[in-house]
């Protein structure tokens, strides 16, 4: 069963689910991390997302809060594996590169 349009919940009505964060170096490995990864300093975020649009949106808000701010980040990444998808959001405290990318891992 399918949702019509506008029957699905906006952003302001629905948590936003933060699937990881920090993560010690057993754990990334685990999880197929990469080494240098922004989890294992704790400057990561990967955020659940119920569907593409939401995905979208949480990412467009996320470049809009820094173009307005002037604040950059680190990594703004689409991630899908297998069928979940996830948004990754990492900010370092210097350095940031400001990297944008859709991955099918």
């Amino acid at each position: 069963m399918g949702l019509a349009h506008g029957d699905c919940p906006s952003v302001s009505e629905t948590p936003i689910i933060i699937n990881s964060g920090y993560r010690s170096e057993a754990v990334n490995k685990a999880v197929g991390g990469v080494p240098s990864s922004n989890h294992l300093t704790g400057c990561a975020a990967d955020i659940h997302v119920l569907g593409i649009e939401q995905l979208i949106r949480y990412a467009t808000i996320l470049l809009d809060i820094s173009d307005e701010s002037k604040e950059d980040f680190d990594e703004l990444l689409l991630e899908r594996k297998g069928n979940t998808i996830w948004l990754h959001f990492a900010v370092r405290p210097f350095a940031n590169r400001r990297k944008v990318r859709l991955l099918n891992v």
